[in-house]
């Protein structure tokens, strides 16, 4: 089956990192902290905290965000791709021209 890519867009990194999650949870799982509030949150919480202690914990410095029950799903968190920047963003068609992938080249 062939596939084929093309750039949707770009994304602007200035905290070096990113998250990648259904925009439907962040009104109703992301967890807003007081920007005074020091990281007393846990890795994979869904906020700011926890995606910092996520990336910044992980071996991979990649990691899975999870509901605020606690089971994974809301999201994954990565830090592991160099820094700040500005990022091409594809995505990758199969014959039927659905996505099969979404692509962010980092370097």
């Amino acid at each position: 089956m062939k596939q084929h890519r093309i750039q949707v867009g770009v994304v602007g990194v200035d905290s070096g990192q990113l998250i990648i999650c259904d925009p439907c949870y962040i009104d109703s799982e992301w967890q807003h902290l007081p920007a005074t509030e020091i990281a007393v949150t846990h890795s994979g919480e869904f906020n700011y905290q926890g995606v910092c202690c996520t990336t910044s914990l992980s071996e991979t410095g990649c990691g899975q965000l999870n509901y605020k029950l606690g089971h994974p799903g809301v999201g994954v968190a990565c830090g592991n791709f160099g820094g700040d920047g500005v990022f091409p963003v594809y995505v990758e068609l199969d014959a039927h021209g659905q996505a099969r992938r979404l692509i962010v080249e980092f370097h």
